[in-house]
This record gives C-alpha cells, sequence and structure tokens, in this order.
C-alpha cells in the first residue's frame, strides 16, 4: 500500500533541504526519536560523553524532561522539535542520530550526516516493501549481514553504509550502562511481558493491516482463565500496546495485570527494554521485539490469532514465521495458555532454537553504543 507525504510537509521537506546545504554546520550533534527518548535513545544519552555537544529534538518537550527526570538522565538539553530553534539546532548540526530521520531523510548537505537507528530489525514488513520512498542514511546500526541485506532493500540503501554493531537498545536489555532494574518487591514475582504490534495505527504512518480486534476478542486482559494461571505461577503480566496503536489498557482489573506504557514504567525508573530484561516469558505477535529478546535466552511465545490475514494485508520479514520464530507459534485462546503455562514450568525449553536464532540475527563483534559515538566523533572531528 503506497503512502505519501501531505504536501504542505512535502514542500517544507524541499524547502529545509535546500537551507541545510546553505547552513554551515557546527560541532553539534542532533538526537531525535519517534517516540521521543526510546530506549536507543536513552542507552545512547546514558553513556554520552561529555566533551560532545547533544541536543534532543522532542515533540514534546515537557513530557521528554519528565521522562528524562524519572530515568536520572541529568544535563540533557532539550529543543522543541517542531519550532524555530529545533529546525535551527538540526540545520546547525554537524550529525543527526535519529530513528526515522527528519524532513524527508534526504541526504543533508557538504559533511553532515544522518544517523538511522530505526526500532526493530525484522518483524513485519516495513519501507519500501509497503510502498515508502526510500530513507537515505550515512551509517546505520544492524546485528546481522542477513539484517544488512534486508535493511539495505527495506530504504533502498548503499549496504556499505550498514554496520554490523547491534543496536543501542540492546545494551538496556543485557544490563549494561544503566543498571536499573524492577524494584525488589515487583521481582518477588514472576515477569511476564506481552507486547504485540499494532493492527490499526492512530499515529504516525496510519495504516491497518489484520484483525483489528483479534487479540481482544480471542484473550482479554480479564479472562479468568488467564488471571488464574498468572496466580498459580506467581506471576505478573505486563502488558505493553504498541506505541502507535490505541493503548488497550482500560481493563486491567487484576493486580496480576498491569501495564507497561512508558508513563507506567517511568514511575519505576525503567524503560520498557529494562522491563525486559527481567522477563520469564516474552509473548509477542510479528513484532522485531523477539529479535532483541532472544539475546536474553529465556522463553518466547508468539500469540498470532489472525496470522493468515496479517501475511496478506502486510507480510512478514522471515518467513515461514512459525520456523523463524524461536518459540511455540498458537492462533488460538488454549494454545497460549498452554504455552504460557509451559513456559513457565520449563523455563529451558526452546533453548536449542533460541540460540540458532541468536547464532543467525545476532553477530556483532562490538559494544553498539560505543561503536555509535566513535561514529560520532569521528565525524565530528572529519574523520567519518
Amino acid at each position: 500500500m503506497a503512502t505519501t507525504r501531505p504536501l504542505g510537509r512535502r514542500i517544507l521537506d524541499r524547502v529545509v533541504g535546500l537551507l541545510d546545504v546553505l547552513v554551515p554546520p557546527r560541532s553539534c550533534t542532533a538526537i531525535h526519536s519517534s517516540p521521543d527518548l526510546d530506549d536507543s535513545i536513552v542507552a545512547l544519552l546514558a553513556s554520552r560523553p561529555d566533551d560532545l555537544d547533544v541536543v534532543v529534538l522532542a515533540e514534546d518537550p515537557a513530557a521528554a524532561a519528565a521522562r528524562l527526570a524519572a530515568l536520572g538522565l541529568k544535563g540533557v538539553r532539550l529543543v522543541p522539535r517542531r519550532s524555530p530553534r529545533g529546525t535551527w539546532a538540526y540545520l546547525r548540526s554537524q550529525l543527526l542520530v535519529s530513528t526515522h530521520g527528519m524532513f524527508g531523510c534526504r541526504p543533508r548537505g557538504g559533511s553532515k550526516q544522518v544517523v538511522g537507528l530505526w526500532h526493530g530489525e525484522f518483524g513485519k514488513l516495513i519501507g519500501t516493501f509497503t510502498g515508502e520512498a526510500p530513507r537515505y542514511f550515512d551509517w546505520v546500526p544492524v546485528s546481522s549481514p542477513l539484517s544488512r541485506s534486508l535493511r539495505s532493500a527495506e530504504f533502498a540503501l548503499d549496504p556499505h553504509r550498514i554496520q554490523v554493531v547491534g543496536s543501542p537498545r540492546q545494551r538496556l536489555l543485557l544490563g549494561g550502562g544503566r543498571q536499573r532494574s524492577l524494584a525488589r518487591g515487583e521481582q518477588s514475582r514472576r515477569v511476564v511481558v506481552w507486547a504485540p504490534t499494532y493492527r490499526t495505527s492512530v499515529s504516525g504512518m496510519i495504516r491497518s493491516d489484520g484483525d483489528p480486534e483479534a487479540l481482544e476478542h480471542t484473550l482479554p486482559l480479564d479472562d479468568p482463565d488467564l488471571l488464574d494461571l498468572l496466580d498459580r505461577h506467581r506471576a505478573t503480566l505486563w502488558f505493553r500496546a504498541h506505541p502507535a496503536a490505541s493503548q488497550r489498557t482500560g481493563r486491567l482489573v487484576s493486580p496480576y495485570v498491569r501495564s507497561a506504557a512508558n508513563s507506567d514504567l517511568e514511575s519505576l525508573g525503567i524503560t520498557f527494554y529494562e522491563l525486559l530484561a527481567e522477563a520469564d516469558c516474552f509473548i509477542t505477535d510479528y513484532s522485531s521485539l523477539w529479535v532483541d529478546f532472544v539475546l536474553c535466552d529465556r522463553p518466547l511465545v508468539a500469540f498470532c490469532p489472525d496470522l493468515d490475514r496479517y501475511r496478506d494485508d502486510r507480510g512478514l520479514a522471515l518467513e515461514p514465521h512459525e520456523t523463524w520464530f524461536p518459540g511455540p507459534v498458537t492462533t488460538s485462546r488454549a494454545g497460549l495458555l498452554s504455552e504460557l503455562a509451559h513456559a513457565l514450568e520449563h523455563p529451558a525449553s526452546g533453548a536449542e532454537s533460541r540460540s540458532h536464532s541468536r547464532a543467525v540475527l545476532h553477530t556483532p563483534t562490538c559494544d553498539p553504543v560505543t561503536a555509535t559515538w566513535q561514529h560520532v566523533r569521528a565525524v565530528i572531528s572529519g574523520r567519518g
């Protein structure tokens, strides 16, 4: 399904692109993510070099400032992204570090560069495979040669610009850098995290794929058998709606089911990946999150009640999904409850499949946060 940016946005992109050629840079790095301060950006800011000038371009500066405070990140300079100050900060930056790029994601002028972090690898089809325009990045971190090949096709990008160094967000998943975790009281129970991708997006690129009612109709969060299973296994289910989806948290009526929205996790001083690092089992579907979580070597379950329809509507990057996913793939309520119970009772099950996935999908030889900041420093110093 081809998508087109609104005419006004495209005109603004062209104007800013022309100015980007004319305005000389200074030794500054602009950082931007959608949504604000995602896990990769948090990982980078937690280890940012003191001698580099860094500014964060925030869609919602007040909420971003509150998030920084909750996560204990101090000394970060925020500028409203959609403001003259934000545009000027972008134009004057030597380097932009961004999840999606800005102003049409085209090549910048002169020696200016863009680092493209994106949100994940594999999962559902994205980019040129869904009719979007190519995205330009000068340097893109990924986790494997296989991912480099796919990312090159997704963005119509020269594969030499794609580096197999891992993703910065993975440092939080592996416990590096911030050393944050759930409070002791929370850890007395097992942790199950459920994070499906969106079916209908309400922000960003608006689209609908699969069956929007599939999850709620197949297994509502107040399902009595689900709550009984959690009680019997002394487990808490943390549900995270995709940031682009409507938030399915209105029926969290049990102490065994909690919201993993950013605002709820910030009250604990952690990010989503720091919660995921504590998970005894991870439930997802077509989301790319499973590719990162396999690094933890703990059970995964794919709950895909609309698998055939989602395949037809959107498509998946790794097919057949049932073969690539390193855990059981189920389409029914009974199947999910059975597989979740098995995962909690037999955490070593599926270890061989997870090991194979790690060997194929994760081959970096360095720390991704360090590698990213090394590239930033090289660009700022004129060596990149």
